[in-house]
C-alpha cells in the first residue's frame, strides 16, 4: 500500500482529535459520547499502527516517520481527560445544540476515514 494512504488516514485521525479536544474543553465537555469516541479514536490509531507496521515500506525512515506521527496522535489522545461525571446532555434537558450532537458526528467522522 502507498504510503500516501498512511499520511491521508492521519489526517482524518488529526481532525477527529482536534475535535474531540474542543468537545472536552467547551460546550460538549460532560457529554457521554465522549468517552465512546476517545475509545474508538483510539482503536482505530492502533489498528493504523498494526497495519503500518505490517506494510512493506522500502523506506525504513518513511516508516519511522509515519509510526512516530501515530504514536504522537496515541499520546495526544490519551492525553485528553473525560469528564468524571457524564451523562446524555439531551436528556437530562442541558444540551446547547438540541437536535445536533457534536460528539455522535465526531464518530461519524471517524467512519469517513478510509480503511487500508
Amino acid at each position: 500500500m502507498a504510503t500516501e494512504v498512511f499520511e491521508n488516514q492521519l489526517l482524518g485521525y488529526r481532525a477527529v482529535l482536534g475535535c474531540l479536544e474542543a468537545l472536552t474543553k467547551e460546550i460538549c465537555r460532560k457529554c457521554i459520547s465522549l468517552e465512546a469516541v476517545k475509545t474508538k479514536l483510539e482503536k482505530g490509531l492502533k489498528k493504523l499502527a498494526r497495519e503500518v507496521e505490517a506494510e512493506s515500506i522500502p523506506c525504513a525512515e518513511t516508516k519511522g516517520n509515519l509510526k512516530a506521527k501515530i504514536d504522537g496522535l496515541l499520546k495526544a489522545a490519551d492525553g485528553i481527560s473525560i469528564a468524571e461525571d457524564t451523562c446524555c446532555q439531551k436528556t437530562a434537558g442541558v444540551c446547547k445544540m438540541a437536535e445536533a450532537c457534536f460528539a455522535t458526528s465526531a464518530v461519524d467522522l471517524l467512519k469517513l476515514i478510509p480503511e487500508a
